[in-house]
């Protein structure tokens, strides 16, 4: 039988308040960039539906209404979308872009201290389709 050595007692302790954050921040991190990447996957499917429903309907399609239904999910303040058709190209392009704020931002909040994440400017992604007309 071993005996135990009373120098080394708390280690384990010490060792998991050090990784603890370190930790704890890989897992918030892992976390934002899934939300985000869901985010971008959205904004690229609601894109290409716009565009196929203009390839439908015809210029008077309502895309916006469309892409707001694909993105349910999302702010719809922060959603824009934008079609343009290219009648000497024959191409329909569809743009839709949202302001995406990471956790922890204060941006909208009146409070003058910075964010977890310093400065806080909010991302825009931007998602465009481009497809032919018949």
């Amino acid at each position: 039988m071993r005996m135990r050595d009373d120098r080394r007692r708390g280690m384990a302790a010490v060792e998991f308040a050090l990784l603890l954050p370190v930790m704890a921040l890989l897992i918030l991190l892992m976390v934002e960039g899934g939300h985000a990447m869901h985010t971008y996957s959205s904004l690229v499917e609601a894109s290409r539906e716009g565009a196929r429903h203009v390839l439908m309907e015809g210029e008077s399609a309502d895309v916006e209404a469309l892409v707001a239904a694909v993105v349910a999910d999302l702010d719809p303040e922060k959603l824009s979308t934008n079609v343009t058709t290219d009648p000497d190209a024959k191409t329909v392009t569809v743009e839709v872009s949202y302001v995406y704020e990471l956790f922890g931002s204060k941006s909208g909040q009146d409070d003058e201290s910075e964010g977890m994440f310093g400065n806080d400017e909010p991302l825009t992604f931007v998602a465009q389709t481009t497809m032919p007309l018949p």
